[in-house]
C-alpha cells in the first residue's frame, strides 16, 4: 500500500502536538497508520518537539514528586482491552470507535450504509460512509472543511482517484460529484465540520435519510 494523497505537513504537525479535534485526529490517524512517508515525517516533527523541549528551562517541581512518580510506576496497570482488528481488506488501522460504529452501521438507501462514530463540537461529525462499486455520491459542497481518509475500494474525484490510505481535504470552494470506481464499494472515514450542501435534486432528496 502506497497512498498518493496526504494531509499538509501543518495537518501532520497538529495531529503530532496533540492538537487536532478529535474526529479530525481520527481521520489522520487512520492516513498514517497507511502511510509510511507520513509516519516518517511524523517522527521528525516528534523529534524536533523533544530538541525544543530540552531548550526549556526547568520548572520547579513539588517536594513530593519524585514520590508520586515512585507511587505511579509500582502501581500495577490495568490489563489493556485488545485492539480491534478491522474488517477484512480494509487498511491496517485499529480503532475500538471505527470498530463500534462499523458493527451499528445502517443502511441508507440501496449500496450505501453511514455509522456515525464520534459527534464532535456544534455540528461537526465523524462516520463511516460506504458507497456501492460505480455508484456516484451525489453533486455537493461543503460547509466548513470535510476530511476523508479511504478504508477500502476508491473513488474518482474530478479526475484524481483515491484509493486505500489515500487521505483528501474539501472545503467551501469544493464543488464536486465523487464517483466509486467499478472495481469495489468504497468505505471511507469522515470528518465534516457540518452536513453537506446538496446541489442537485438527488441530494436534496436523500440526505435527510442519509444525515450527512
Amino acid at each position: 500500500m502506497n497512498p498518493r494523497h496526504h494531509p499538509t505537513e501543518d495537518i501532520l504537525v497538529e495531529h503530532a502536538l496533540g492538537r487536532l479535534q478529535p474526529g479530525r485526529d481520527l481521520v489522520v490517524a487512520a492516513h498514517v497508520a497507511a502511510c509510511s512517508s507520513c509516519r516518517i515525517k511524523m517522527r521528525e516533527t516528534e523529534i524536533v518537539g523533544g530538541a525544543l523541549i530540552e531548550t526549556l528551562a526547568p520548572e520547579t517541581m513539588a517536594a513530593d514528586a519524585l514520590q508520586r512518580a515512585l507511587a505511579a510506576i509500582d502501581r500495577p496497570e490495568p490489563p489493556s482491552p485488545s485492539s480491534p482488528a478491522p474488517p477484512t481488506g480494509w487498511i491496517g488501522f485499529s480503532s475500538p470507535a471505527v470498530e463500534r460504529a462499523w458493527r451499528r452501521r445502517r443502511w441508507a438507501a440501496p449500496g450505501v450504509w453511514v455509522a456515525p462514530v464520534v459527534r464532535g463540537p456544534g455540528a461537526m461529525r465523524t462516520y463511516l460512509l460506504s458507497v456501492g462499486a460505480g455508484m456516484s455520491v451525489p453533486r455537493h459542497s461543503h460547509r466548513g472543511a470535510e476530511m476523508i481518509t479511504v478504508m477500502t475500494g476508491a473513488y474518482d474525484d474530478r479526475g484524481a482517484v483515491h484509493g486505500p490510505g489515500d487521505f483528501a481535504c474539501n472545503d467551501e470552494v469544493v464543488d464536486h460529484k465523487p464517483t466509486v470506481t467499478a472495481e469495489r464499494a468504497c468505505v471511507c472515514l469522515i470528518c465534516a465540520d457540518a452536513r453537506l450542501i446538496p446541489l442537485d435534486w438527488v441530494g436534496r432528496l436523500f440526505q435527510p435519510i442519509v444525515r450527512i
